[in-house]
């Protein structure tokens, strides 16, 4: 598991930021550029991305990367730590806080979602339609950067990362992380929690990922909910200014 971390004087809780599906940990250049001025920001290369190691089978993913998160803590010495990610980042937070909910100090969950069960026709399409869309991470690389400079073309900077990104997926791990996140449920861990929860999502998402937040939000009370104007998913990508102000203020909040 490839890993980096930068510390400051200061001793608050660290801030662990978990990248969106193949992203890598280069998608948090502005964050690291951030919080490392008042936390110790600790980023990784989840298991199948970058210079992390492939994924072992197709069983129990989720639970591999989780437990590769806690040992890094471990490793580093920390106990508690605010939890913070993107889209399939967001899926492994809301894992690791189900998994090991005395570690998290604060949790953030960015576009993305909590419970995909098929309980609406609305909800069995998406589901339907993520399990045969996940086959376009075996398309050639080149393809799918055109795809993503096409889909980002109003954010550059996130068509830029990404669209290089792509060409450095390893496709039969990203199919494996695909997998190993659509089929979901925490909110009874959420509910559970005694940290607080911060929801964000881009206006322009995906209707579907919009509703996802505002479910998470219906189904966990205590989660604070932030459309951000003028962003899709990546949000720290899309509009890093506005993220790291939302970042900032549910950091710096003592409730």
């Amino acid at each position: 598991m490839r890993r980096s971390t930068t510390r400051p004087t200061a001793r608050v809780a660290p801030l662990v930021l978990i990248h969106a599906i193949s992203a890598g940990t280069g998608m948090w250049s502005a964050q690291i550029e951030r919080f490392s001025r008042d936390h110790r920001v600790i980023v990784l290369d989840a298991r199948g991305v970058g210079q992390s190691g492939p994924i072992r089978g197709w069983r129990r993913v989720r639970d591999q990367i989780t437990h590769d998160i806690a040992q890094l803590l471990n490793h580093l010495g920390e106990e508690r730590a605010t939890i913070c990610g993107v889209s399939f980042g967001g899926v492994i937070a809301q894992h690791f806080a189900a998994c090991y909910p005395g570690r998290v100090e604060r949790l953030a969950v960015i576009d993305s979602y909590s419970d995909t069960r098929p309980t609406s026709l609305g909800k069995a399409l998406w589901l339907a339609s993520v399990y045969a869309g996940s086959i376009s991470n075996l398309m050639p690389p080149a393809a799918l950067s055109r795809i993503m400079r096409d889909q980002y073309r109003r954010w550059p900077h996130a068509a830029d990362y990404l669209s290089k990104a792509v060409t450095r997926l390893r496709p039969l791990d990203a199919l494996k992380s695909r997998w190993a996140i659509n089929l979901v449920n925490y909110p009874p861990a959420l509910n559970a929690a005694t940290y607080p929860i911060l929801g964000v999502v881009g206006e322009d998402s995906w209707p579907r990922s919009i509703a996802f937040m505002e479910e998470l939000q219906r189904a966990v009370p205590c989660t604070h909910l932030i459309r951000v104007a003028d962003s899709n998913d990546p949000t720290p990508l899309c509009q890093p200014e506005a993220f790291n102000a939302i970042l900032t203020e549910f950091l710096n909040d003592q409730r």
